[in-house]
């Protein structure tokens, strides 16, 4: 089920999901590097960062359409609860994973805020995106 909405709303939240983090990256608002997993995995590790951020935003797009796709059929939960909670739960995956901290506590302390906040607002479009589409979709079809 790949329409032009879940296209267009995975690609357009890449983007700005990649340019957000560029931002946070360049004004340290992260401790860590949005491709520094190309030097953990040795993988493209002497490729142009330019290569680098090209792979996370085809990478993050894939990602954001599933996003979309599982989102969809939670249309009886309000947008806005569906997206917090996710963007928690993926915010504390992340941070312990990149930042491996011993304790849960440590791992809250360590979270970057508006790294959770951007990936609130990005999981808030796609969410509302998709259940409005999933919504008018079944109406449509009465």
């Amino acid at each position: 089920m790949i329409n032009k909405t879940l296209l267009w709303t995975a690609l357009f939240s890449a983007l700005f999901t990649v340019l957000s983090l560029m931002f946070l990256h360049l004004f340290n608002f992260i401790d860590w590097s949005p491709v520094g997993w190309a030097k953990k995995g040795q993988f493209a590790t002497s490729a142009h960062f330019t290569i680098q951020w090209t792979l996370l935003f085809i990478a993050l797009t894939i990602v954001l359409a599933v996003v979309y796709y599982a989102v969809s059929f939670t249309t009886s939960i309000p947008p806005s609860v569906t997206s917090l909670i996710i963007a928690i739960i993926a915010v504390f995956a992340i941070e312990w994973t990149i930042g491996s901290p011993k304790t849960p506590f440590d791992a809250i302390k360590s979270v970057s805020i508006p790294f959770l906040a951007i990936i609130a607002i990005v999981l808030r479009f796609i969410t509302g995106t998709a259940v409005f589409m999933k919504k008018f979709s079944g109406e449509s079809m009465k």
